[in-house]
């Protein structure tokens, strides 16, 4: 069974340093692209978490959201001694100069920058790769299992149009033979038309070779037949499994160009009909190939 490639996955894992929560959604791509946003702390994981995506997925715009919430961290302060030093003499003279106030250390200690924040710095621990590698098979799951879904709805619809594309190609191989019969009655008619008051007749010999010229040129057995094995082809490959996209890309362009060249032998007026109803499905084709990995 085929995947579609826009799906969405959640997933949640814990470790003594904190809960981490990985969101995938991925959207219709030709080819394969990974976008990443990371804590600071998951940097140097980067490629492996890419590497298990591309595992597991050959086509799609994917985007990977990691966030990590920390438990209770240990919190120190420092004084940042040398802005003290460098800021109260200064704000003394000014206040001496201006004639208020003289600023006291108190005043100084609430401006930003003068009592620093240190929180413990957070390492990339095995139990905290766990807890991330252990959310990242979760949300991939997820969306695995919502591509598959959409593979599957797909399928159903692409199987409706290609069985009905190779049904149309069976009506146009009934009614070719019709239009070489009807196209030798009316060329037959019209000659005996335009020779009756000379009172000749058409000669049997010049009329069998005119039909066969016009039934050579008009002969679609060839597209037809490949048409309906173009159709066997695509509805085998959707029932292969892994990256199947591709291949009915191309089969389906197979099936539009063996359609065109009925089009453009049609010298009739219900096979043009029935080959532009095979045009507009297999362009619908087309488009739903497209959402396939």
């Amino acid at each position: 069974m085929p995947y579609g490639m826009t799906g969405f996955g959640r997933g949640t894992a814990t470790s003594d340093q904190g809960a981490i929560t990985i969101e995938l959604k991925s959207v219709n791509n030709r080819f394969l692209k990974v976008s990443m946003r990371l804590p600071d702390v998951f940097n140097e994981l980067e490629t492996e978490i890419e590497a298990r995506v591309r595992k597991q997925l050959s086509r799609g715009s994917v985007y990977c959201n990691v966030s990590l919430e920390r438990r209770e961290r240990d919190v120190t302060y420092r004084l940042n001694e040398e802005a003290i030093r460098d800021w109260l003499p200064r704000l003394k003279a000014l206040a001496t100069e201006l004639k208020t106030e003289q600023p006291t250390l108190a005043s100084i200690l609430v401006m930003d920058g003068v009592v620093l924040e240190e929180t413990e710095k957070l390492e990339p621990g095995e139990t905290l790769k766990t807890a991330l590698f252990k959310s990242l098979d979760e949300a991939m799951k997820g969306l695995l299992e919502m591509r598959a879904r959409e593979g599957e709805s797909l399928q159903a619809d692409m199987d409706m149009r290609v069985n009905k594309v190779a049904g149309l190609a069976r009506q146009v191989e009934s009614r070719a033979p019709q239009v070489v019969a009807e196209y030798r009655d009316k060329l037959k008619a019209r000659i005996e038309k335009l020779l009756s008051d000379t009172g000749t007749s058409v000669e049997p010999e010049t009329l069998i070779r005119e039909v066969a010229y016009f039934a050579d040129k008009v002969d679609i057995t060839e597209e037809t037949t490949r048409l309906e094995h173009h159709c066997k082809q695509f509805l085998s490959g959707m029932a292969g499994k892994g990256e199947v996209g591709r291949r009915l890309d191309f089969i389906a362009q197979e099936m539009l160009r063996e359609t065109n060249t009925i089009a453009s032998k049609a010298n009739d007026a219900e096979l043009a009909t029935i080959a532009v109803e095979m045009k507009s499905e297999i362009e619908r084709i087309k488009e739903q190939v497209q959402n396939l990995e």
